[in-house]
């Protein structure tokens, strides 16, 4: 008789619940830096374009790097951020008149970029992850008087209704590389992992008055 123990196998947990778990004390640990940023009362606006300005810089880097590899590169075809964190600093930098910090201050930061496909992933993860969270923030923050509907809150607009949607293709696609790659899945984690913390770094950073 076979024993049912050894007969039975336990289901490993998929990625996305893998990355949920292993990811929650540095996701956790961020958004806490982003709320006292973006929560305060009144909001600091320098604080708010210099946030921007670092996401910009930062995110220019990565998606770049994201371009790197066939299957992330395919990706963002559609999901770059740029040009909703460009709209962001335009609109505050000629609504307050107040210069934004140029990007160059950054060229500094000792950052980790991803250094493989699995890496690639894991960074992918945690910027569209964002785009879950954007609707709060947004709900937060349209009602400062710095903003006119959207303006000045494009990034946190993200993808508008079609957020849930872009997620749930995003997991599929996720699922897809991990079952096309056995045992990348720690690669993954270690690359959403090194992204929360390039973000944790730059955001504590930012001067808040």
């Amino acid at each position: 008789m076979t024993d049912n123990v050894t007969a039975c196998k336990v289901a490993k947990p998929d990625i996305a619940t893998r990355l949920r778990r292993e990811t929650r004390d540095a996701h956790c640990q961020i958004e806490a830096v982003m709320s006292d940023l973006l929560f305060a009362t009144p909001l600091d606006l320098q604080a708010y374009q210099h946030m921007l300005t670092m996401h910009r810089w930062y995110y220019e880097l990565v998606e770049a790097r994201l371009g790197q590899f066939h299957s992330t590169a395919a990706m963002m075809q559609e999901r770059s951020k740029l040009s909703w964190l460009d709209s962001d600093i335009n609109y505050l930098k000629q609504d307050s008149g107040q210069c934004v910090v140029d990007c160059g201050s950054f060229a500094s930061a000792e950052l980790d970029l991803p250094e493989n496909e699995a890496h690639a992933w894991g960074f992918l993860y945690v910027f569209e992850g964002a785009t879950l969270g954007g609707g709060h923030i947004l709900d937060r923050l349209r009602h400062q008087p710095y903003f006119k509907g959207r303006s000045g809150l494009r990034f946190f607009h993200s993808y508008g209704p079609k957020t849930p949607a872009m997620w749930r293709e995003f997991q599929l696609s996720l699922q897809q590389f991990a079952a096309a790659n056995p045992g990348c899945e720690k690669q993954i984690i270690n690359g959403a992992n090194l992204s929360f913390s390039n973000m944790y770094a730059l955001m504590k950073g930012v001067q808040v008055d």
